[in-house]
């Protein structure tokens, strides 16, 4: 009898177990069910309220309708709907001068010194590369001030062109992989790789809250592979990649669909890279760095990038002496900051791009020891004096302005 009851306890707990999976199975079942009814549900209610409208508009409007106008505005309030300012609706002309991309930005360069050559970029256009070059060209060829750190200014960089970005990446990365990207399904594909040939310099990378998209690609690339610190605050969180799509009326949708990451890791949109080194900026220097005019001289972040690179004696120029500022292209900026920009400034291309002082001793002013070296005077003796006022018929520039050309009456007394 007791192999009998046994048997049977059995048998019943296998019925209720098929029972308990068959109720969950219909309950899942029923729910998706709901789900499509709700959604389809939805869409119909969203038909229903467009065609009232559509028969409103005909029934009552005055002027003339443009279907094709209509459909692109229907199409741009849907993409509008969404709440995401990276999503577009771009007409083909529209698209058109998107798709030319950013130009005419420069990088802003100055020798300071101890080392230390400082870029600031204004973004990541066409020219950046060649931008690029011409600058580690010219701390190279330097004669008095041999540069072998690099202070990156991408602080309020926000405008870039990803190619640019990647290209940059190459000179500068050895081997391997720079750039990926991951889509909205998890699938991550390699973007951009880099060669075996490198520049040997050590990297200091300055970024804010106003650094976004290929600027902070870029800076976190330099970090993963060991390249770079990150100094300042913690960027924007915009790294995304859009992606144009073609309508059949010749308009485009403008996507985000890819999130960029760097070499081994997450993507770090909406957080943002944390600096290595965080140095906060007072409010009103903050101020004064958004509209150009904050001197580099007190710079805590520039100069917190400088002694991460291990110089804690750097000379810093006067806020008067903007001759040492380059500009790798003609187009002029608002965003130079640390400088009274001089009129005279990009002509002399030729002016001391180190950081130390136009010293005068007629005036009994202090001679900066940086200047004071027998190498630059050197220099100055083999170019044939043209920075000194000199006895073998050298003209000192800077003499032979307008500002000297007094124009006076020769029978006025003195």
């Amino acid at each position: 009898m007791m192999r009998k009851k046994t048997t049977f306890g059995f048998a019943l707990t296998c019925v209720l177990v098929a029972a308990a999976i068959a109720f969950t199975a219909g309950f899942l079942i029923a729910g998706n069910k709901v789900k499509n009814v709700t959604d389809t549900t939805s869409a119909a209610d969203s038909n229903a309220l467009i065609d009232e409208v559509s028969k409103i508009i005909k029934d009552n409007y005055l002027g003339t309708i443009n279907q094709n106008d209509l459909t692109a505005g229907m199409c741009k309030g849907y993409v509008e709907g969404l709440g995401d300012g990276a999503v577009k609706y771009l007409t083909a002309e529209e698209y058109a001068n998107y798709n030319k991309g950013t130009t005419g930005e420069t990088i802003i360069y100055k020798n300071f010194g101890k080392g230390i050559g400082y870029m600031q970029f204004l973004g990541f256009s066409n020219s950046t590369k060649t931008s690029f070059t011409n600058a580690l060209n010219d701390f190279s060829q330097s004669t008095v001030a041999k540069v072998n750190m690099l202070v990156l200014d991408l602080r309020n960089c926000s405008s870039g062109d990803i190619d640019t970005a990647a290209a940059l990446l190459d000179v500068m990365l050895p081997e391997g992989e720079t750039i990926a990207g991951i889509d909205k399904n998890g699938n991550r594909t390699v973007l951009y790789t880099s060669d075996q040939s490198e520049i040997d310099y050590d990297i200091a990378v300055l970024v804010n809250g106003n650094t976004s998209g290929v600027a902070e690609i870029f800076a976190s690339t330099l970090s993963a592979y060991g390249k770079a610190i990150i100094v300042g605050t913690t960027t924007k969180g915009d790294c995304a990649r859009s992606e144009a799509f073609p309508l059949s009326n010749g308009d485009y949708v403008l996507i985000p669909n890819m999130y960029y990451v760097t070499k081994g890791q997450q993507t770090y949109s909406s957080a943002g890279v944390v600096p290595s080194n965080i140095i906060e900026m007072s409010a009103a220097d903050q101020k004064q760095f958004d509209e150009g005019t904050l001197d580099i001289a007190v710079d805590t972040q520039f100069l917190g990038a400088v002694r991460a690179l291990g110089v804690n004696d750097i000379v810093m120029p006067n806020s008067s002496d903007t001759d040492s500022d380059k500009k790798s292209s003609d187009t002029d900026s608002s965003a130079r900051h640390g400088s009274d920009t001089d009129s005279d400034s990009d002509r002399t291309s030729s002016s001391r791009t180190a950081s130390g002082s136009d010293t005068d001793t007629e005036d009994g002013g202090e001679v900066d020891p940086y200047w004071d070296d027998d190498e630059y005077w050197n220099r100055q003796n083999d170019n044939g004096g043209n920075d000194n006022n000199d006895d073998d018929g050298g003209e000192d520039d800077y003499y032979d302005e307008d500002y000297y050309d007094y124009d006076y009456d020769e029978d006025e007394e003195w």
